[in-house]
């Protein structure tokens, strides 16, 4: 018995700092789309609330990702940015498991195309980006307002 709580001890002591000290960065870049599907459906409640979208960001390695934002309210992102053409800021963490393979866009919402796509912004409906492979996902870090 002292054995089994002396390793669930050390293992707790091992991956609490891992999840406490997780490398956060900095992502800055415009949106190219966004999920119509949660940017539609939010409750105007206590319950957490989502946002997803694509940025464009200025690096060339990794010129697209996604970013999901979730908290309480209506507005997890100010409206400004949904035009696409000014660059928004965010502090992020990596987050494998929400990854994306070829990801879709489109230029308008229609039902068949619904779930799964993201709309295009204004910016970005005469220039879409090119098809992208790997969409490399992020959380980013909950600030509350003061």
């Amino acid at each position: 018995m002292s054995r089994k709580r002396t390793l669930l001890t050390a293992a707790a002591l091992l991956i609490l700092p891992l999840v406490c000290f997780a490398k956060t960065t900095k992502l800055t870049g415009k949106i190219v789309g966004y999920d119509f599907m949660h940017h539609a459906s939010k409750a105007a409640s206590d319950t957490q609330n989502q946002e997803v979208v694509v940025l464009e960001t200025p690096n060339p390695k990794q010129k697209y990702v996604k970013v999901m934002f979730s908290n309480p309210g209506t507005t997890q992102i100010e409206p400004k940015y949904f035009d696409g053409t000014e660059p928004l800021e965010s502090s992020v963490f990596r987050d494998k498991s929400c990854d994306e393979k070829t990801p879709t866009f489109v230029p308008q919402v229609s039902m068949e195309q619904i779930a799964g796509t993201y709309l295009l912004t204004d910016a970005y409906k005469t220039h879409p980006p090119s098809r992208i492979k790997n969409l490399d996902c992020y959380v980013a870090i909950y600030k509350k307002k003061k």
